[in-house]
């Protein structure tokens, strides 16, 4: 059981780290959008790279905040049941709605690795110090790669799996024998 454990602490440690790293990233993409509006509207000069830059940090935010969200147990449910059900009733019924999480979080990680992995193959014309760079760039005159920020998404699912995985452990010990797993 101590390898349960440790795998347990591990992934709750990676998505509290994922979660703080989110919040950097978040401060990140604010301060660019504030540069990109202050440029355009106070300076009349508006730049390239300000608004793509901002949306592919809010796009790897809210793919990696998935697992921390769910560490907290922050995702909405139906509190119809729910919020009647004592601490035991609550994990029985969160193993049983563990098979539509399970399965949208598998249908996410295999659909966006897919993409991903798309993206990481093509050509995008992109080159380093006269060498052809292989991966998707966008089509912007900027042209950052795209491939690290979908790599996000595969992650981001992942980790929320693993979450899951995490949960599952804690509500099934809490729905057999009646004490909590703890944190």
């Amino acid at each position: 059981m101590n390898w349960l454990k440790k795998f347990m602490v591990m992934v709750d440690k990676t998505n509290i780290f994922l979660g703080k790293i989110n919040v950097g990233l978040i401060m990140l993409a604010v301060t660019v959008i504030t540069f990109e509006v202050v440029a355009r509207y106070v300076f009349g000069m508006p730049t390239n790279w300000g608004h793509e830059l901002m949306t592919l940090l809010f796009a790897a935010s809210y793919v990696l905040a998935g697992g921390y969200a769910h560490y907290h147990r922050a995702h909405v449910r139906v509190d119809v049941l729910y919020s009647r059900c004592a601490p035991r009733g609550k994990a029985i019924l969160d193993c049983i709605s563990s098979v539509f999480f399970f399965l949208f979080a598998g249908v996410m990680f295999y659909t966006s690795w897919t993409f991903y992995w798309s993206s990481q193959n093509m050509y995008g014309g992109g080159t380093l110090f006269g060498a052809d760079i292989i991966g998707e760039v966008s089509l912007t005159d900027w042209a950052p790669p795209l491939y690290p920020i979908k790599f996000m998404m595969p992650l981001g699912a992942a980790m929320l799996l693993l979450q899951g995985v995490v949960w599952l452990i804690r509500d099934l010990k809490l729905a057999f024998t009646g004490e909590e797993w703890a944190k």
